[in-house]
């Protein structure tokens, strides 16, 4: 069994993320901690986000540690592209790798003109 603790709401520079869990020594504790820049704003879905992208990773049969890295590394995209539909909070942009595709198709199609 594992934990995931994040650091989102913390006052720190950058994001801390520490993987709880059985080790293959059998013993429980700190498997690793994970650092991200933290991004200004304030989110919403950021941790939906993060725990349906590691089921996603481990469905797809990736071991704990790779799923939670996967995922955090998906996530923290997500939020990077993040969009403000209001004054509120921003969302993620869960399809940032596809708008990314569509502009470079874009470009290529304008310079082809």
């Amino acid at each position: 069994e594992y934990v995931l603790i994040t650091g989102t709401h913390e006052r720190s520079i950058d994001v801390v993320n520490s993987l709880f869990g059985t080790q293959m020594t059998g013993e429980s504790g700190l498997i690793k901690d994970y650092h991200w820049e933290r991004l200004a704003g304030s989110y919403h879905g950021s941790g939906c986000t993060l725990t349906s992208a590691i089921t996603a990773c481990l469905a797809h049969g990736l071991s704990m540690e790779e799923a939670v890295q996967e995922a955090q590394e998906y996530t923290w995209q997500t939020l990077k592209h993040a969009f403000r539909p209001g004054m509120g909070q921003f969302i993620p942009d869960r399809f940032f790798w596809a708008r990314e595709e569509d502009n470079q198709d874009d470009k290529a199609v304008s310079l082809q003109h």
